[in-house]
């Protein structure tokens, strides 16, 4: 019987064991797992996507970091500047 409500954090879990296992084999894992080989594919292209998102949001986080610390570094020099031309 195929169960087609959300996959639950642990079938997510065995879901991921079972494709470090056997890769894209996604009929045998659907077997394994008691879903079809439809719900198996859509889970592990989910999954995918969700981690390139979180690559994304950390590289762009990353970048936000170095932006604002080169915003400071700019600010500070122009901080000097101005305290040196007051002097």
């Amino acid at each position: 019987m195929h169960t087609n409500q959300r996959w639950t954090e642990t079938e997510d879990i065995e879901f991921r064991k079972l494709i470090n296992r056997y890769q894209n084999d996604f009929m045998l894992i659907a077997e394994r797992m008691d879903k079809s080989y439809n719900q198996v594919r859509s889970h592990y292209y989910n999954v995918q996507k969700r981690q390139r998102n979180l690559k994304t949001k950390l590289i762009s986080q990353e970048n936000i970091k170095t932006n604002q610390s080169k915003e400071n570094l700019t600010e500070s020099k122009y901080k000097l500047i101005v305290f040196e031309l007051i002097q």
